[in-house]
């Protein structure tokens, strides 16, 4: 049986990059939990844009620093 590897790169303004990779049994269970984390990185960049359209009601500059997701499922 092939192995699956999902490898993750975050990016963060201003930041070096984190990655992490993690194994799975099949291409389906990969998917899934790619998908997972490409969901949480929307989330995350939604919930940012909605700060930053808070704080310029409020007059307030902020220079939003959206995160960056790459998640890459492969066969080992």
């Amino acid at each position: 049986m092939k192995m699956v590897i999902l490898f993750v790169t975050w990016f963060y303004p201003g930041q070096p990059p984190a990655s992490s990779q993690a194994q799975f049994n099949s291409m389906e269970t990969c998917t899934t939990a790619r998908e997972s984390i490409l969901r949480d990185a929307a989330r995350l960049k939604s919930d940012e844009e909605r700060k930053v359209q808070e704080l310029r009601k409020q007059g307030t500059i902020y220079n939003p620093g959206y995160p960056t997701v790459s998640a890459v499922c492969a066969t080992q």
